[in-house]
């Protein structure tokens, strides 16, 4: 709120190189606060691949959250009809930067919980990035009752 009344006046003084310095930096804040939203629900997505990868099995809810968050980055990742905040095949520095949080929320429900450095040792990272970035790229391509139906073949519930 502070910057926009510094850019109110800004303009009313007629400084217009100022002016223009707030307007970026108040783009630059709406970017990051984008980008901080759709990393939240990344880590929800990849807390659930860490879960189906260690435990090698899925249950309904862990599908139904990787739906739902599939679904809220590719709804807040828009930044108009055609453009994203984060492009694809751009998503491999946000997964690596998220993955420590991942690990850290998935050690709580591994197994009924084990200790997160236990959890490092058994993830395939390059196969969590590779999965996670395929179950991304349908945000771009599907509609959302196309990524649901795909997140129901690729894991599909055992019943034993």
């Amino acid at each position: 709120m502070e910057e926009i009344l510094e850019l109110k006046n800004c303009l009313l003084h007629q400084e217009y190189d100022r002016a223009f310095s707030i307007v970026e930096d108040l783009e630059a804040m709406g970017r990051q606060d984008k980008i901080n939203n759709l990393e939240s629900f990344l880590v929800i997505l990849l807390i659930h691949l860490i879960k189906i990868q260690v435990e090698q099995r899925v249950t309904r809810s862990w599908k139904l959250s990787l739906s739902n968050s599939l679904l809220a980055i590719q709804k807040r990742n828009k930044l108009g009809k055609k453009s994203h905040y984060i492009k694809q095949g751009e998503w491999d520095e946000y997964i690596l930067e998220c993955q420590f949080e991942a690990i850290l929320g998935a050690a709580k429900e591994v197994f009924e919980g084990i200790d997160y450095q236990e959890l490092e040792k058994l993830v395939d990272f390059e196969k969590l990035i590779v999965v996670s970035n395929e179950l991304i790229d349908w945000t771009y391509s599907k509609n959302p009752r196309e990524i649901i139906e795909a997140i129901d073949f690729k894991f599909p519930v055992k019943y034993y």
